[in-house]
């Protein structure tokens, strides 16, 4: 995977961290500093984590099956996790939220937005561990990003963008999802 295709996957990945890192600015106006350090904590590392996991897992599964036999159903999961990030923002109302940013409120919606990332780290399995773990550092670090910015866009525009940004998220999957799939079939060649 290509530098390119991998930080519009991080971009894609990080919108759900953004929208319910906005959301959790809403809950604790008076603390926006500490909310937006452990949302950017929480789900950078989950991100970052997932990502390693689905490297892990699809590297497990390719000593079973030939990678060649599963690489075209990663590129349609990308795909499906676009689509559910679509009609996730348009169908499903915003869940509320506790006013705890403790572990236990954390955990949570940090997993559910990273298991996107997971989808991502199948991608590397032709690619070495140090390769993953570097792809997971940069979605990771772009997740953290967007999760610190959602937290003060939150405070000034509250949480009407969320979903319009969760369906750009889920254009840009699904997108990916169809580049991938022309690169593994060379009609286009492989990005930088």
């Amino acid at each position: 995977m290509g530098y390119i295709i991998l930080l519009l996957a991080a971009i894609g990945l990080s919108t759900d961290s953004l929208g319910v890192a906005a959301q959790k600015s809403l809950l604790r106006q008076y603390r926006g500093k500490r909310i937006a350090i452990v949302c950017a904590l929480w789900f950078g590392c989950a991100q970052a984590a997932l990502t390693v996991g689905g490297r892990v897992f699809g590297g497990l599964i390719s000593k079973i099956y030939d990678y060649g036999s599963f690489r075209w159903l990663t590129c349609s999961m990308l795909a499906l996790a676009g689509l559910f990030m679509i009609m996730e923002s348009l169908v499903m109302p915003v869940p509320q939220e506790t006013d705890d940013i403790d572990a236990i409120n954390m955990f949570t919606p940090a997993v559910l937005t990273g298991v996107d990332s997971f989808l991502i780290g199948l991608l590397f399995v032709k690619e070495s561990i140090g390769v993953a773990v570097i792809a997971a550092l940069i979605i990771g670090c772009v997740t953290a990003l967007a999760s610190f910015a959602g937290v003060w866009i939150g405070r000034k525009k509250g949480t009407r963008y969320s979903a319009t940004i969760q369906v750009l998220g889920g254009v840009l999957l699904i997108v990916l999802g169809v580049v991938k799939l022309l690169e593994e079939l060379g009609t286009i060649p492989h990005l930088p």
